[in-house]
């Protein structure tokens, strides 16, 4: 299932139709357009990745839990939106803890 935190980091492309992108990775339909999101990592060793919208086609991550932070239209686009994360949170906190700043808790999903 998908999980999108509720102030989405977007770049310029996908800010201006955010409802339709956010359809678009919903559906899992990677022929349409590939966008790239930022989610928290899957394994504890990780903070982020940055994933293609492609790879969800796959059956494997219909049963895995996506927490979506930022969505951009390229990897270039992906790379600002971390770097933006980072300094948010490097802002609002004084210690580096980007798992403390980012809850499951703050992110909102679709029941499919």
């Amino acid at each position: 299932m998908i999980h999108w935190y509720h102030s989405l980091y977007m770049d310029d492309v996908v800010a201006k139709h955010p409802s339709r992108c956010k359809k678009r990775v919903e559906r899992r339909r990677p022929w349409k357009k590939n966008y790239y999101a930022v989610t928290l990592a899957v394994n504890d060793a990780n903070l982020f990745e940055i994933m293609g919208t492609r790879q969800l086609f796959f059956r494997r991550y219909r049963y895995l839990d996506m927490y979506i932070l930022g969505l951009a239209a390229d990897y270039k686009g992906a790379v600002g939106l971390l770097q933006k994360m980072i300094e948010d949170v490097c802002r609002e906190n004084d210690s580096f803890s980007p798992r403390q700043y980012f809850q499951k808790k703050d992110f909102v999903s679709k029941q499919e």
